[in-house]
């Protein structure tokens, strides 16, 4: 067991959040079946092809856009080439993790209507090793998959067959973690976010975390994150710069630092 897992499957702070995570989901989804009439798109949004609810006790990886705001904050994932959600609210995330050779996709939004959260989309699977393909240059990423599962409607209880296509890119973190204020002045961030306002507001996430990612990469969980030296790493940055130990480990991949040694 890699030392992340270790440390996962092990801290009860860590292991309640999931738990709670997982019970708050439950409620979700009942209040989706309520909104049903309203929003009838949602009996085709929400599938999973594992049991759930589950225990969880991995760790997770967030695929994030670069300089992500809460309308656009997770990588792009399609379910028959129709893009789901990619927002940020409370209770979303478009995770990734391990389970031996699997890769397990935990992906949901949330949605709300008068002040009740609801699932707005939910995909919960995994790809055995010949469903999913990894390039790595030793500083980039991509972990890729685009294939036909069989999985269950959440609502409906039946057996569909949908595609599921993803490409979730980690780029080299060299020089692209910055500060809200390096974002803020970003003529990136004013020409392609300057139309949604005033872009002091839109940073959420580094009110958290203290830093901007200025390219699409992964990031450890915002659960994870907020106890970093109990996964071994001294602050939240430390442990955003070395995501990839985790994949190279898991994917029995050579590091950067193993690479430079040779």
């Amino acid at each position: 067991m890699c030392r992340i897992c270790e440390a996962a499957a092990t801290n009860p702070e860590y292991l309640n959040l999931l738990e709670k995570m997982m019970e708050e989901d439950v409620e979700r989804l009942e209040t989706t079946r309520k909104f049903l009439g309203q929003y009838p798109s949602l009996s085709h949004n929400l599938y999973t092809s594992l049991k759930w609810p589950t225990k969880l006790t991995k760790p997770l990886f967030e695929a994030r856009v670069a300089f992500a705001i809460p309308n656009n904050y997770f990588q792009h994932l399609l379910l028959d080439g129709e893009r789901t959600g990619n927002h940020f609210a409370h209770g979303a995330t478009r995770s990734i993790f391990f389970s031996g050779d699997k890769l397990v996709l935990f992906s949901k939004t949330v949605g709300q209507e008068v002040g009740h959260p609801f699932l707005s989309s939910f995909l919960f699977t995994h790809f055995e090793k010949n469903e999913y393909s990894v390039a790595y240059d030793g500083k980039d990423m991509k972990i890729s998959v685009n294939v036909e599962k069989p999985l269950k409607n959440m609502i409906s209880g039946e057996i569909e067959k949908r595609r599921i296509t993803f490409n979730f890119f980690h780029q080299n973190l060299e020089g692209r973690i910055i500060s809200k204020q390096q974002a803020i002045q970003s003529s990136y961030v004013k020409k392609v976010y300057g139309k949604h306002g005033n872009v002091n507001t839109l940073f959420a996430s580094s009110d958290l975390e203290g830093y901007v990612v200025s390219v699409s990469h992964y990031s450890p969980h915002p659960f994870m994150l907020r106890m970093c030296k109990d996964f071994g790493f001294e602050s939240f940055r430390n442990f955003q710069e070395h995501v990839l130990d985790y994949f190279t480990e898991h994917l029995k991949l050579e590091s950067p630092e193993e690479k430079s040694s040779i």
